[in-house]
């Protein structure tokens, strides 16, 4: 749209007057804000307000809101919202569209001139502090905090405390492959449920599933948790990890301590000369929606014969 086309010169036009600096004689005005329509007042909103918004539109870092009762437009990002509920980004924008009602936020700042202002996440109200995290206490279910220290293919090593250390598997980090990050970035701070205990070696096993996290308004995993050969059946379709590549196939990480074996053969359907350079280490197993089929299962090595085709 050419302004010219809509504002020419001479034209009447009403306006609102948003801010008057006497000083610079400099004058800010909003046609938009002198419409009918416009019912918002962003000046009788304080920063600390508690508010809530109707979602109105998902653009790429922030999500923009119209506030309850006011009316006001509100700025929300994505990562001020996914930290405030202990989750990430990609599975939290699984559960947003426009309509969705959006509570517990506060008001960080106002934009007068624009006419919005940015909310984010309300401070949950300080809980007594917890003690110290000790191997003699923890348990099974219990969340925890840390820190990525080293990520890997076989998953991320995670400092708890100066004494307990944790690792997060690449199964364990979501119940959506194709929405989670299953290679969290190293220094990066995590909160994780206990699911497993070894009190010889000071190590937890981790988990940040949302059906482990959370057991309310949690979707049925998309990606089941396998725990053991014993959790799967022959002509199963189920997906893993690319775990390591070699000239006779490749292995495939389907939980901790549960891999699959996939011979050449069972790779694709067309032979292939250079099939290595298709398939890498740490990708969703398999590319192109491809889903791996359950061929055969061998208890006694945890292994699983596994076909792409």
């Amino acid at each position: 749209m050419n302004l010219t086309d809509v504002f020419t010169p001479g034209r009447i036009v009403k306006a609102r007057i948003i801010s008057v600096n006497k000083d610079s004689r400099h004058i800010v005005a909003s046609i938009r804000q002198a419409t009918s329509t416009f019912t918002t007042d962003v000046a009788a909103i304080s920063v600390g307000d508690t508010v809530e918004g109707v979602v109105e539109e998902l653009q790429r870092k922030n999500i923009v809101l119209t506030l309850k009762p006011s009316g006001a437009r509100a700025l929300l990002s994505f990562i001020a919202l996914a930290n405030h509920r202990g989750t990430n980004v990609p599975e939290l924008k699984t559960s947003l569209k426009p309509g969705v009602v959006v509570d517990s936020l506060v008001v960080v700042s106002r934009d007068l001139e624009a006419g919005f202002v940015v909310v984010g996440g309300k401070p949950k109200p300080p809980t007594k502090l917890k003690a110290t995290l000790s191997m003699d206490t923890v348990a099974i279910g219990q969340i925890v905090g840390g820190r990525i220290t080293k990520d890997g293919r076989a998953g991320a090593h995670v400092k708890l405390t100066s004494r307990i250390s944790g690792s997060l598997h690449p199964t364990d980090t979501c119940d959506h492959y194709d929405v989670g990050n299953p290679f969290p970035s190293v220094d990066s701070v995590l909160k994780a449920v206990v699911i497993g205990i070894d009190k010889g070696t000071n190590h937890l096993t981790l988990s940040t599933r949302a059906s482990k996290m959370s057991q309310k308004d949690v979707k049925p995993p998309v990606d089941r948790e396998i725990n053991g050969v014993d959790d799967l059946k022959v002509g199963e379709a189920i997906r893993g990890f690319v775990k390591s590549v070699s000239e006779h196939g490749l292995f495939v990480m389907l939980g901790r301590g549960v891999d699959a074996r996939v011979q050449i053969k069972e790779l694709f359907d067309e032979v292939s000369f250079c099939w290595e350079c298709r398939v890498t280490v740490s990708d969703m197993f398999v590319s192109m929606s491809r889903i791996g089929r359950v061929a055969s299962l061998l208890i006694n090595w945890s292994r699983v014969g596994f076909s792409s085709r």
